[in-house]
């Protein structure tokens, strides 16, 4: 299957005609089942990512596409979608449908982004290896007899196995940053009010941070500039204005691009509207 590891690559390639993105949607669908045995999806929203890939394709075609069109995302399994299960990798949550959709998915579908399914984690976000969820446990794809790291094994596994081009993940303690590391993927823990907490089953409210889970730096940085920013429905995110992160990247190459990443996130994030 056609593989990507920057959006913009494959932005670039919808809009010449040169890969159809339903097609694409398809062949991740076909990956994930192929992969199943490392349980990293729980669930896979397999028509709806398919229509939608075929929407956003038009959109991308006429020039009317927002800036994560056709990114292919999961989303960890404690992050809510309106009208569609959330468990928190438990079983006393196995059977609940979300009745809204969270700040940081309004933001990916605004945005154009293809939603593919809901990933693996340990129960409510309480561990690090990924082997304390009611789906069971997730598999490193490098080496099946190693864990994915936790909590968010899942959505690293899910990256490096090539089962979609990005997802989302929370970090309290680690949980973002030790599974990519685990898995050899790009993984970023936004600082914390950075990115909205609204619609996140919470571990501990006063840490929890949404962050993104990519192949390359500048995934991550277009994803983080979608999903930051103030927010009415949460009172501890940052009113600071999200600078655009993707722009930085041509600063110092690779490692300055990524220290200036760092700094600006941090920057950003020292101002929050009252409580």
């Amino acid at each position: 299957m056609d593989s990507y590891s920057s959006l913009i690559a494959l932005q670039n390639d919808v809009r010449k005609g040169n890969i159809d993105l339903p097609q694409l949607t398809r062949q991740y669908i076909s990956r994930i089942d192929e992969y199943k045995h490392l349980n990293a999806f729980v669930e896979v929203f397999e028509d709806e990512a398919l229509s939608r890939a075929a929407e956003v394709q038009v959109r991308l075609r006429s020039g009317k596409a927002g800036k994560l069109a056709g990114l292919i995302i999961g989303i960890k399994d404690l992050i809510c979608y309106k009208d569609h299960k959330v468990a928190a990798g438990s079983h006393i949550l196995s059977e609940y449908t979300s009745i809204f959709s969270s700040t940081v998915v309004e933001r990916l579908i605004e945005a154009d982004a293809i939603i593919i399914g809901r990933l693996n984690c340990d129960e409510f976000a309480m561990g690090g290896s990924n082997e304390n969820s009611w789906f069971g446990p997730v598999r490193n794809f490098a080496d099946q007899t190693r864990v994915s790291g936790g909590s968010s094994g899942g959505s690293a596994v899910a990256v490096q196995a090539g089962l979609c081009m990005a997802t989302l993940g929370t970090d309290t303690g680690g949980s973002v940053r030790q599974p990519a590391a685990f898995c050899g993927v790009v993984g970023l823990k936004p600082t914390y009010g950075r990115v909205s907490r609204h619609g996140i089953v919470a571990y501990a409210s006063s840490f929890d941070q949404v962050g993104p889970i990519t192949k390359s730096i500048e995934d991550a940085a277009l994803i983080l500039e979608v999903i930051a920013g103030a927010d009415e429905y949460d009172s501890t995110a940052s009113t600071v204005p999200v600078p655009g992160y993707s722009q930085l990247l041509a600063r110092g190459g690779k490692k300055g691009s990524l220290i200036c990443l760092r700094r600006s996130i941090a920057k950003g994030s020292t101002r929050r509207s009252a409580a």
